[in-house]
């Protein structure tokens, strides 16, 4: 493993545990005011389901193909859109489904972060479906920013630290 995916591994490593001991602490706390309708379990399904993402479109690439980025039938201008499908799609999952679910996708995310090396992960050319952006960005911002971004929903939602 090169410096850049340590680097992105490391904060995802920290994120995550930091994350999970707050959200075990108060798994049923209420994120209403700031996530309409949406429970802590939502939170970490969210990530889970971007962490899916993140290892389909590598697995896309992988295999020759070109994937649909951010996903199928979305563009960036629509992520809003995205997001609510993905809500939908995992709003039945009880908290310790959920929790399980993201430990699991975020260690598949991790593992494909290792697998490819440095100077494909920070080369802005390496993945041209990615349209500029290094493969390195991306993961970080599915793994570790996604978890700053999560403890500060649940700041704003009044969730104990």
């Amino acid at each position: 493993m090169g410096e850049a995916a340590d680097r992105i591994v490391a904060s995802a490593e920290e994120g995550l545990a930091r994350l999970l001991a707050r959200t075990d602490a108060a798994p049923d706390a209420d994120i209403s005011a700031v996530e309409r309708d949406h429970r802590v379990a939502d939170v970490l399904a969210h990530l889970h389901a971007w962490h899916v993402l993140l290892t389909g479109w590598v697995a896309e690439d992988a295999a020759g193909r070109t994937p649909a980025y951010p996903a199928e039938g979305y563009t960036w201008a629509t992520l809003g859109e995205l997001n609510a499908a993905l809500h939908d799609a995992h709003r039945h999952l009880s908290y310790d489904d959920a929790r399980a679910a993201l430990v699991a996708s975020h260690g598949q995310a991790v593992a494909t972060v290792r697998a490819v090396d440095d100077a494909r992960l920070t080369s802005p050319d390496a993945f041209p479906w990615l349209g500029g952006d290094r493969l390195a960005s991306v993961a970080h911002e599915c793994l570790g920013g996604h978890y700053i971004w999560a403890m500060g929903l649940l700041d704003r939602a009044g969730v104990p630290a």
